[in-house]
């Protein structure tokens, strides 16, 4: 029997150091992105600085929204139970199925501990929305496929 309170604080752990890792990759793309913006000197071709200050822009407005939602994924995360008992599928459970082992936790996709796959999936997405309050012995149908509900943790 595998222990389940230890593979969701593994689990956990390794998403909050991706998500943070995350964080960190966006915070040093924006700062790159603006040193760069900023140190482009306008030159007799004026569409060409302008073209190249909005390219720059643009990667750092991309960045700032890379690091907002990782930042609010970090946010979900923290007011998610590591400890409770699930009757329902909830936020904060693993779903062990015939189908492959499911944490409800956010998008962050398959992990592997223990030469096991887990997917880390949100509640909003397809196959979270399904599962939401779904017990066990219950089944989900996901593109034409059964899914058999056997344990919740």
């Amino acid at each position: 029997m595998r222990d389940w309170v230890s593979i969701k604080s593994q689990i956990y752990q390794e998403v909050i150091q991706r998500l943070e890792q995350n964080i960190q990759e966006a915070q040093l793309a924006y700062a790159q992105a603006k040193e760069s913006r900023d140190s482009d000197t306008k030159s007799s071709a004026g569409d060409k600085y302008e073209t190249g200050r909005e390219m720059m822009q643009r990667e750092m407005d991309k960045c700032s929204a890379l690091m907002d939602q990782n930042n609010h994924l970090l946010q979900i995360i923290q007011h998610i139970p590591l400890h409770r008992n699930y009757e329902n599928i909830d936020k904060g459970a693993i779903i062990e199925t015939d189908k492959g082992i499911y944490y409800m936790l956010v998008g962050i996709g398959k992990m592997t501990f223990d030469q096991a796959d887990y997917f880390v999936i949100s509640p909003e997405s397809p196959i979270g929305s399904l599962f939401l309050g779904k017990k066990v012995g219950e089944f989900i149908y996901l593109r034409d496929q059964k899914i058999h509900i056997q344990g919740i943790y």
